[in-house]
């Protein structure tokens, strides 16, 4: 028995796995005693007398220990895998959707950027014609205040005129029958000078004026001139009506012109002002859009990230569990050879 002992001490000794032996460690979650412990108690065993079919049978029941541990093992290491494999596919999964939406979100940020520069271009050009349009009406409403008053001032020259006329042709038909002084005739004379000058009709109104100054320095010579002179009023009168009739046509037509362009105007401005209405909304839905994918995008790159940092962990622990299941089985493999070496030797010396 000595023997067989000192052989099994030899044995152990000399395997290249006796260090990992030793320090043989928990897989299972719980300690057990190392097989050199194990080897020295039955080494001990044969020493004080103990049979070979004692020896034999405590190492059989080690090596149905070491295989049991290592069923308990295998199953851990199945539900590692499977566990690893939910996980790993849950955080790609993650990932992948958290790119996905980053992607979306991005595409739309971009979108609803460039719309927003769109419109603030346009917004630009929109108010560069809202002043160019204002500045035309107001030029238009100058011109045609300009207009209004020319025409007035006309008109009434025109009016002054005529009741000069009228007066003239009175005061001459008085005149004629002693009813009129020489005094009222002057008065009437220096006054359609005065309208010929703001009439610009001094040729016709000077030939008239000349006559009136023959009438008032002759004594009696006017009887030849009267009717010329009469004629030449009633003449000037009606081209008067007619001018002021024309230009009062005129002025109507200037009035329809400035009314059609003015409408056309304010309309065009009015245009305008819609359009910048619209522009303002849709820059303030561009902002919104933009924060609210701004928003969209910062949660989808922390979810990615987040994601992947735990895959990573995942990764090295299942990795982990790989090389731990991997060491420990190749440890219980030396461990089942040892033992079935020694349960040899101990039947070869026993017989």
């Amino acid at each position: 028995m000595k023997v067989i002992a000192v052989t099994l001490v030899l044995l152990l000794a000399g395997n290249a796995f006796a260090g990992d032996l030793i320090h043989k460690y928990p897989i299972i979650g719980k300690s057990k005693p190392s097989l050199v412990s194990i080897l020295t108690e039955l080494e001990s065993k044969l020493t004080t007398g103990g049979s070979v079919d004692t020896a034999v049978n405590f190492l059989d029941s080690l090596r149905a220990s070491i295989d049991s541990e290592q069923i308990r093992h295998d199953q851990l290491y199945t539900d590692q895998r499977n566990q690893c494999s939910a996980e790993l596919e849950l955080r790609t999964k993650d990932v992948k959707d958290a790119e996905q939406v980053l992607n979306r979100a991005t595409e739309q940020y971009e979108n609803c950027s460039t719309s927003k520069k769109k419109a603030d271009a346009e917004l630009d050009n929109n108010l560069d014609s809202q002043k160019a349009t204002d500045t035309d009406i107001k030029i238009l409403d100058s011109i045609r205040q300009a207009g209004a008053q020319n025409y007035n001032a006309k008109k009434q020259d025109h009016i002054d005129a005529l009741r000069s006329i009228q007066e003239s042709l009175k005061i001459l038909d008085s005149f004629q029958s002693g009813g009129a002084s020489l005094a009222q005739m002057s008065e009437i004379s220096l006054r359609m000078i005065q309208d010929a000058v703001k009439l610009k009709t001094t040729n016709i109104m000077s030939q008239i004026s000349t006559i009136f100054a023959q009438m008032l320095t002759q004594n009696g010579g006017y009887i030849e001139v009267f009717e010329r002179l009469k004629q030449l009023l009633q003449n000037l009168e009606q081209n008067l009506y007619t001018n002021l009739q024309k230009i009062s046509e005129e002025e109507d037509q200037s009035i329809q012109e400035y009314d059609d362009r003015r409408v056309h105007l304010v309309e065009y401005y009015n245009n305008l002002k819609r359009t910048e209405n619209k522009l303002r909304d849709h820059i303030t839905t561009m902002d919104i859009c933009q924060d609210q994918q701004s928003a969209i995008i910062d949660s989808a790159r922390g979810k990615k990230i987040r994601n992947g940092e735990i895959f990573d962990s995942a990764t090295r622990m299942c990795n982990d569990f790989a090389s731990e299941y991997e060491k420990a089985t190749s440890v219980r493999k030396q461990e089942l050879e040892l033992v079935d070496r020694v349960r040899s030797k101990i039947i070869e010396r026993g017989s």
